[in-house]
């Protein structure tokens, strides 16, 4: 089985790199397309790689900001203009790149495409190939079916180009998150599956293997509020105080981030250690806490971990949507207003009590355990072996 594999960022590869590690052990022949970024990306977890799409229109219009998000609630309210105007989004960007993608499933003869939710490119792709296109979420999402469905109106004529009947329902969802954390709403139930962690590859230094002798929290800021730091040039609101908080606490705080941002934080507390990016599945062992954006990677590796969060979400309502999930699962905290967000003796006072209270660890424990009881990439690659 040959699968083509695309995603329109590599945060949104992420979750599907342990599957294609699973394919490839199956036996069968796997293929990442898409623009340089999420090649290299690819690359670096070992995959064959094709790049497609890496033209100026697309990098413009799926970096971080670059489209306004309605929340949830929003999408029902929506006016059929506005949708039409996402829909001229999205075939601009799909312009530049679809008929690339389809000629390479064709030349490469793909029995399956698998992508993410809102790369629409690889359900237009299996249409073309007339072969199932499987969509792999990234974790707990509330907003994904409601896009398929308007991409249904918005993507048909550029689906019938290729001779497809339109754009097509997945032939399959995959949902890598358990039961507790999937959001209320109409998104249409996927295979739940085990979300295992990964998050690139690196050669683990000291601080990375030794128990450090102090609590320490992981610090992660995700490409959304780096965004925010680089506009800025000051930390989001709230990860200040945390950097402060937790120095008053007798914690530690592990802060990876790319090395372009590093000039930029100033000065932060000794107890504060800045290190380049850095893959955080490694560090979770030695993890009191982590403090993170709402990035549902980050969430999801604390859980499989068994550690508690605190989310101080940005304005992005799958961000909102990640927080409340934390939250609710018993886990963690999530400081989702600007006034909790900016109020230190509020922030303080999470950090102790994730510090302190043994039920958050107890409740991120339970979600771990849930989710390590669920069907891992080996039997998912059974379950696409029988779509074909």
């Amino acid at each position: 089985m040959r699968v083509l594999i695309t995603a329109l960022v590599p945060s949104h590869l992420v979750p599907i790199v342990p599957l294609t590690w699973a394919l490839r052990a199956a036996g069968h022949e796997v293929l990442v397309a898409g623009d340089g970024e999420l090649v290299k990306f690819a690359a670096a977890a070992g995959l064959d790689t094709r790049p497609v799409g890496g033209g100026e229109v697309r990098q413009r219009l799926t970096r971080p900001g670059a489209v306004r998000m309605p929340d949830r609630a929003g999408m029902d309210r929506r006016a059929d203009a506005e949708w039409d105007e996402a829909g001229e989004r999205w075939r601009t960007r799909l312009g530049g790149y679809v008929d690339e993608l389809v000629a390479l499933g064709r030349d490469w003869a793909a029995d399956l495409v698998v992508t993410d939710p809102v790369e629409f490119g690889g359900l237009i792709a299996a249409a073309a190939l007339d072969v199932p296109g499987v969509v792999h979420r990234w974790g707990p999402d509330d907003f994904t079916s409601p896009l398929l469905r308007q991409a249904k109106v918005q993507l048909h004529e550029m689906c019938a180009e290729f001779g497809a009947d339109g754009f097509p329902d997945p032939a399959l969802i995959v949902d890598p998150s358990p039961a507790s954390l999937l959001p209320d709403g109409d998104n249409t139930p996927g295979l739940l599956t085990r979300y295992v962690p990964y998050c690139g590859t690196a050669e683990l230094p000291d601080w990375a293997v030794r128990r450090p002798q102090r609590p320490r929290a992981l610090l992660c800021l995700g490409m959304w509020h780096g965004r925010v730091l680089a506009e800025t040039g000051e930390l989001p609101p709230g990860f200040g105080h945390v950097l402060s908080g937790c120095a008053e606490l007798g914690v530690d705080v592990l802060f990876p981030i790319d090395a372009q941002y590093h000039p930029l934080l100033g000065d932060v507390p000794d107890t504060v250690q800045v290190v380049d990016r850095f893959p955080i599945g490694p560090l979770m062992r030695h993890t009191a806490f982590t403090v993170h954006h709402g990035g549902s990677g980050t969430s999801m590796t604390s859980f499989a971990s068994g550690v508690p969060q605190l989310v101080i979400p940005g304005d992005k309502p799958f961000l909102q949507t990640t927080g409340r999930l934390v939250e609710e699962s018993g886990a963690g905290r999530n400081l989702a207003t600007e006034q909790e967000q900016h109020d230190a003796g509020e922030v303080r006072r999470a950090l102790a009590g994730l510090l302190t209270e043994e039920h958050y660890r107890k409740a991120a424990r339970a979600v771990g355990a849930e989710m390590a009881g669920l069907p891992g990439p080996a039997e998912l690659v059974r379950t696409l072996e029988g779509l074909i």
